[in-house]
């Protein structure tokens, strides 16, 4: 029988008035969320350790986008409750700002913070080098994509062992090129929980919304999907 596992997406991570609602969570419902589960014993993974064998009911955090908010902010939350997360940083980008949100754009952080959250066991990973969406490219450039953020990671001594695909948007392509960039672990979006007969490199995260109270974010994880088995 599969295991599951709760992997959560987050984006921004900072107060309404500085970051609005858009793809941003409120500190204060950032860490209702994590203490919620530290209480409950649910153990929380990295998602580099998701290509191993899993615990009963693992709960993984991750961050997309490494925006400033985020690093300001999470890893401190997380540490408070005994937890740590995923950060993933899109490499051509950081220090600079998310140009592909447009209008909405904000910072992201630099070098210097991605690489202290990592030396307090946090995880840094690989989120492409420039936040294409990997299905509308060929295969030649997915393959670059991937592989030069990785090799700017460790250039700058982050140790690179997950993969997060931008905007969720992947093919069969863009699982080959993250597997033969030497992943094991890749994280797409999907409205479920991940089990472990899903390809490990592409495992399937829930994206949280600025609404998502600690109740709605249970009733999503958990009473909609049995309502929909039902």
């Amino acid at each position: 029988m599969a295991s599951s596992a709760t992997i959560l997406c987050y984006h921004k991570v900072g107060p309404e008035s500085e970051e609005g609602r858009r793809l941003n969570i409120e500190p204060e419902r950032l860490e209702s969320h994590v203490r919620f589960f530290a209480r409950r014993g649910r153990p929380f993974l990295l998602p580099r350790d998701l290509g191993g064998l899993w615990p009963i009911g693992p709960v993984c955090l991750t961050f997309d986008d490494a925006y400033l908010s985020t690093m300001l902010h999470a890893p401190e939350i997380l540490e408070r409750n005994g937890a740590r997360g995923a950060f993933y940083a899109v490499s051509g980008k950081v220090g600079g700002s998310s140009d592909w949100d447009g209008t909405a754009a904000r910072p992201l952080a630099g070098w210097d913070l991605l690489i202290d959250a990592q030396s307090r066991g946090h995880e840094i990973g690989n989120h492409t080098r420039s936040h294409p969406h990997l299905d509308d490219l060929a295969p030649e450039d997915q393959r670059r994509e991937v592989d030069e953020a990785h090799a700017d990671l460790v250039e700058h001594g982050i140790q690179s062992r997950s993969f997060c695909y931008p905007y969720g948007g992947l093919n069969d392509a863009a699982v080959e090129a993250v597997g033969l960039a030497g992943y094991q672990v890749g994280l797409a979006l999907r409205k479920k929980a991940a089990t472990t007969d899903e390809n490990r490199l592409a495992l399937s995260r829930v994206v949280v919304a600025f609404s998502d109270s600690l109740p709605l974010l249970l009733y999503r994880l958990h009473v909609r999907p049995w309502l929909r088995r039902r």
